[in-house]
């Protein structure tokens, strides 16, 4: 009886010490990141224009880890003035489909490009790029609900061709049209140009990686996506998009990062006259671009510059430049970064804005290196 009783002590120890790696799907990865920031501008339209602001900022909450050996699951939940949203909540599923598809599916920040994937904190500025908040639905990002299928192909050597569509709700694409007084109009009589009628979106993205050397590298990709803007009027908003990143060591410990995207806007705007939905279409573009130098690991700084045409009537253009510095202490979970941003919009008045933020991290998921 006692070898029986050490045996069945000795079965109990080895469920336990194996019981971490197989605990993924009850315990994930958990990690809290915070973002306080301090701003100032002389935007006329802002009621503290030359006042310094503190803010809490967004905190954000992520849960990440493998479900199994096929399949990963992510959540982003935000913390801010609202109170609690989901950001993204997906699954992935890394492997075991035909033909070595990958397949993700949930609410995720869409592939578009390479700015909209990444998080503000990872950014080394504080705000996105002005023509992205122009172009791209949504409020703060482009993210959607919906299931993106994609493989990579290994061309020759280090270069290699990721290939992806992806599915989406649509409902970010919708534009409020304002009522044109007629009394025809189906906004004067209680409708609403059937705004709550589901319309899927759609995306393509087709992306490039090649090694440049030993450690420096060079990514570029092409995305094109289509959404409905208004139901009734069948008024539909497409966007193209160029991308280029180039990461170049120069030495162990100093990099120079370089990244441009250009967007090509063509937007139905539905009106109404006494025919009915009239359709008139913009075509606005424009683009960004950045160079983030990175050196003795801990700091950074660097240069941006945007110029794009508005997407309105005449689509007069705005351009700004930025600056920004950044340093970590020790490692990535305690940062700071302070940038300037100057916007000269054509038929506005320059504004300046400056910005310091704090970004720190508890868990697994730090602040991303600079």
């Amino acid at each position: 009886m006692a070898r029986y009783a050490h045996a069945v002590l000795a079965l109990q120890f080895v469920s336990l010490a194996a019981g971490p790696a197989l605990a993924g799907v009850l315990n994930p990865e958990i990690s809290i990141v915070g973002q306080p920031f301090g701003s100032w501008t002389d935007d006329p339209s802002d009621p503290d224009r030359e006042r310094v602001k503190v803010d809490s900022g967004e905190v954000e909450v992520i849960f990440d880890d493998y479900l199994n050996p096929y399949a990963r699951g992510f959540f982003t939940l935000t913390l801010g003035e609202e109170g609690m949203e989901l950001e993204e909540g997906h699954f992935t599923l890394l492997r075991g489909l035909p033909l070595e598809l990958a397949l993700k599916g949930g609410q995720y920040r869409v592939p578009f490009g390479r700015l909209n994937q990444v998080h503000p904190h990872a950014n080394p500025f504080a705000e996105p790029f002005l023509v992205m908040q122009a172009y791209l639905p949504g409020e703060e990002a482009y993210i959607e609900p919906g299931l993106d299928l994609s493989r990579r192909f290994a061309v020759v050597g280090d270069f290699s061709i990721n290939a992806q569509v992806d599915w989406f709700q649509g409902n970010s694409f919708r534009i409020e049209r304002e009522s044109s007084g007629l009394s025809s109009d189906p906004l004067e009589s209680d409708g609403d140009d059937d705004q709550g009628l589901t319309r899927p979106a759609f995306l393509g993205r087709v992306s490039g990686f090649t090694m440049l050397g030993e450690q420096s590298a060079l990514e570029f990709g092409a995305s094109a996506t289509q959404g409905t803007n208004n139901v009734a009027a069948g008024a539909r908003t497409t966007i193209y998009g160029l991308d280029v990143k180039a990461k170049l060591w120069s030495s162990p410990r100093a990099y120079l990062l370089l990244q441009a995207e250009g967007f090509h806007l063509d937007q139905d705007v539905a009106g109404w006259d006494d025919t009915g939905y009239t359709m008139d279409t913009l075509t606005p573009e424009g683009g960004y671009v950045f160079a983030d130098f990175n050196f003795a690991l801990r700091y950074n700084a660097g240069l941006s510059y945007e110029r794009f045409q508005e997407p309105v009537a005449e689509t007069p253009w705005t351009q700004s430049f930025g600056a920004f510095v950044g340093v970590s202490l020790m490692e990535e979970s305690t940062a700071f970064r302070l940038d300037w941003k100057h916007t000269e919009p054509e038929d506005g008045d320059a504004v300046n804005a400056l910005t310091l933020r704090a970004i720190f991290s508890m868990g697994p998921h730090k602040a991303h290196q600079f």
